[in-house]
């Protein structure tokens, strides 16, 4: 990561006609008793029209037999939270891609890792909302599995674009709790997918019994 720290310097409102990324909309429906309503929400207008998703988010699993699996998590400051934020790689689908081809394309892009998409084990992903309540936003969460004997994968580099200052790095499956607790004393933003799935399995730790 760079020796700088990132902060916000500024925040404006901003109309829908200067917005490249997300709109604001208000949505009119009629509740269950018949009554309209109304609601404000944000919609990204770059949905490919043949994906049913946004953008894809990427659990990357490397199994290395001497410790377990380990998972790849990023570092990236991210402007609304105002603090660098601990998540799962991801990105936009783009335009006459796949979501398993832009989960593929982001995580080289991103980490410089060369991945292998898990099939899903009930046949089919679901739709994920990660902010239902305030944001049409949906996405796959795809698995991904990383060689680290393959040639590429031994040295990663990553191609970031302009702007993007993003540090990767793995922790083991087993620890992802207490890593993501130790991170957020230090002063990082946990995203909540990370945090529900560090939730997730520390609760079958505990109910395991």
């Amino acid at each position: 990561m760079s020796k700088r720290i990132a902060k916000v310097i500024s925040t404006e409102l901003l109309d829908n006609k200067d917005a490249k990324w997300i709109n604001l909309v208000k949505i009119t429906y009629e509740d269950e008793n018949g009554q309209v309503r109304t609601w404000e929400a944000m919609r990204r207008p770059t949905r490919p029209k043949a994906s049913a998703v946004d953008a894809v988010q990427m659990m990357v699993v490397l199994h290395r037999p001497e410790t377990g699996p380990e998972l790849l998590l990023e570092k990236q400051f991210r402007a609304p939270a105002g603090k660098i934020v601990i998540e799962f790689p991801a990105g936009l689908v783009d335009e006459g891609e796949t979501p398993e081809q832009a989960a593929l394309r982001e995580l080289k892009e991103e980490t410089g890792y060369i991945g292998e998409v898990v099939p899903d084990r009930g046949g089919t992903r679901p739709i994920l909302f990660s902010s239902p309540a305030s944001s049409s936003s949906s996405t796959f969460l795809i698995h991904l599995k990383v060689d680290p004997d393959k040639e590429e994968n031994r040295d990663p580099k990553p191609q970031l674009e302009d702007g993007e200052f993003i540090e990767c790095f793995w922790v083991p499956l087993n620890n992802l709790y207490a890593e993501c607790r130790k991170l957020e004393a230090q002063g990082f933003a946990i995203d909540g997918k990370v945090g529900v799935f560090a939730e997730g399995l520390e609760m079958s730790k505990i109910w395991s019994a």
